[in-house]
């Protein structure tokens, strides 16, 4: 490997003009303003070393076809020790047992079972002219916990928008302990529900409860607690949660993490607008909280209003305008859930108020697919796979974060839909109208549906020739709760009598009117299964099992609330589904099992 010194980490458009590029997230600001789709930003620490292994191999061969009086000296290696070999890089191969020799420890045993993760080789051009052979001895060991870090880097951050502030954290100042032990929990956990090595869940949690400790303890500090790595943490110990929920005890857990990153928000005041991290930050934490106080119908904290004047006239904003934007729909969307569960405003205020939510989204919707080419996205057609819905994703144009505001967008107007068809029913509306109306929904919702189920393969990584996300796990994270909404308006649509066949093994029919939704739900079932066997996010198991219908794992996974916005609805009026379900799930499996191979 050859130092090639600090390459330009600037998008293609401002490295050929010979610009300085302002590396903006999800583009640059030049790139914007010229309106040119920006290609993303490289990765430098890729670039500064070159592979010449050929290069080296070639000198030592020719070194070796020299005759030389070292060359009849014993090339025997000392005892302990074992040969590295010029071979090629760490991210694209794993290791051979030619390669590398590992000693009989548990943690090296554990860490053979990582399969991709390998151990890069040493090549060292200066030592190698002289045809000396390097050798180490077999106490150098890669750590697991080294493993566990590089996991979430590659998993978890990309240069280009996601967790970009704790990739930026790592190059510079030393990491808080607290952090860096979030992090390797986080790691950890995603590494054994992917590799299942054994040890790995055990170890993270011991990471997580030290790590919990540490931060409990910062957290009282009146200094400690408004910094950005301390944000980071409370984040990371509530992704952790979800990375390993089994149980009601991780949601509550992962909520309590959410209501405390709240809380540091309004600690933290309008220091935290000062810098781009501090206004990242801000806005991956509103997230979470929109999220919790949507589905808890909850109220949204006061400071998510407060400062949005500030956020609109950051220097970014001409580029994150939209998810500001967005954002806002979503407090009064959340603010309108809590009255209405309240029993705060009349049925007269909050329909008059639906409709004015419904007019905002849609209009969002229009303005973000022109205002910049970072936001659009188009059809793109793609062959067949059963990783794809229809032969048809969605192509979207840079920033990895875009599809899943877009999801966002769905989300909330699917549940939308549903608060305005509990206001209507509350209604006396002549029977033309209230069918006229109840289409009119339906409608929406089965648009939101085929447009997340188009949306999931480029979160998943399965969207080429599209671009897809850099880091699956952080995008696949995003994509379970717009697929559970989705999978919802699935099963709505289909007739009882063929979903209780379907999950109770009977093939579908040509002449079913169902087939369509069946299918669709089908693949949304197979899509959560796929994030949760193969991607490493449990929580997604537990969501797939509320849509086969075991509503006892509903009610130890989900959130609050979820089961009246759609299982009460559809139990009214499909009264035999839930037990035809509960019956049939074990053929249900088969069957999206089939569907998946």
């Amino acid at each position: 490997m050859v130092y090639r010194g600090k390459p330009s980490a600037g998008c293609e458009n401002c490295r050929k003009a010979k610009k300085r590029c302002d590396l903006e997230q999800p583009a640059c600001s030049r790139c914007v303003k010229l309106k040119k789709p920006c290609s993303g930003y490289r990765d430098t620490s890729q670039l500064q070393i070159q592979d010449e292994s050929e290069a080296v191999r070639l000198k030592a061969n020719r070194a070796k076809n020299r005759p030389s009086p070292a060359s009849t000296k014993s090339s025997t290696s000392p005892a302990g020790s074992f040969t590295v070999t010029p071979a090629s890089t760490f991210r694209n191969r794993s290791p051979s047992n030619e390669d590398v020799k590992f000693s009989t420890s548990n943690d090296n045993q554990d860490l053979v079972l990582f399969n991709n993760l390998g151990i890069e080789d040493y090549d060292n051009d200066d030592e190698l002219t002289d045809t000396k052979i390097a050798t180490i001895p077999h106490s150098i060991k890669p750590s697991i916990d080294d493993a566990a870090t590089n996991y979430f880097f590659s998993q978890f951050t990309s240069p280009t928008g996601h967790w970009n502030f704790v990739l930026d954290g790592s190059h510079g100042r030393q990491m808080e302990p607290v952090l860096d032990l979030g992090l390797r929990a986080c790691g950890m956990a995603a590494l054994d529900n992917v590799k299942g090595f054994g040890s790995g869940l055990v170890r993270s949690r011991v990471l997580y409860a030290k790590a919990l400790g540490m931060l409990n303890a910062a957290l009282r500090d009146p200094k400690h607690c408004k910094t950005d790595q301390s944000l980071v943490a409370v984040t990371l110990l509530g992704l952790y949660e979800n990375l390993t929920c089994d149980s009601r005890e991780s949601i509550q857990s992962w909520k309590a993490h959410t209501s405390g990153a709240s809380e540091l928000l309004k600690i933290r005041g309008g220091n935290q607008f000062e810098t781009l991290t501090g206004r990242m930050l801000f806005r991956e934490t509103r997230a979470q909280v929109l999220i919790s106080c949507m589905w808890d119908d909850l109220p949204p904290p006061p400071i998510l209003r407060e400062w949005e004047e500030v956020l609109n006239n950051s220097p970014e904003a001409v580029v994150t305008a939209p998810a500001d934007r967005l954002s806002a729909i979503c407090v009064d969307f959340a603010t309108l859930k809590y009255q209405m569960r309240t029993q705060t405003i009349s049925d007269q205020d909050a329909i008059a108020e639906v409709i004015r939510l419904e007019m905002r989204m849609v209009q969002w919707s229009i303005d973000t697919m022109t205002e910049s080419q970072v936001w659009s996205y188009s059809d793109v057609e793609v062959p067949d796979s059963p990783h794809v819905w229809n032969g048809v994703v969605h192509g979207y144009q840079s920033h990895p974060s875009v599809p899943s505001i877009w999801n966002t967008y769905r989300s909330v107007r699917i549940m939308l839909t549903r608060n305005q068809e509990t206001l209507v029913r509350r209604f006396d509306l002549p029977p033309e109208q209230m069918i006229e109306q109840m289409a009119y929904l339906k409608s929406v919702r089965r648009q939101m549906t085929d447009d997340v189920c188009r949306s999931v393969p480029t979160l998943l990584g399965h969207g080429a020739p599209a671009v897809t996300s850099p880091c699956i796990i952080t995008s696949a994270y995003g994509a379970i709760w717009p697929l559970f909404f989705a999978g919802t308006c699935a099963v709505e649509r289909i007739d009882l009598q063929a979903w209780a066949g379907v999950v109770n093994g009977t093939p579908m029919t040509p002449s079913d009117s169902s087939n369509a939704a069946i299918a669709q739900a089908l693949w949304i079932i197979g899509r959560l299964e796929y994030i949760s066997k193969h991607i490493g996010l449990k929580w997604a198991e537990g969501v797939s099992a509320t849509l086969k219908g075991d509503l006892k794992i509903h009610d130890d996974i989900l959130p609050d609330g979820l089961q009246s916005a759609f299982w009460e609805t559809l139990v009214q009026t499909k009264p035999g589904l839930m037990q035809n379900l509960i019956k049939g799930k074990a053929a249900l499996n088969d069957t999206v099992g089939k569907i998946e191979s």
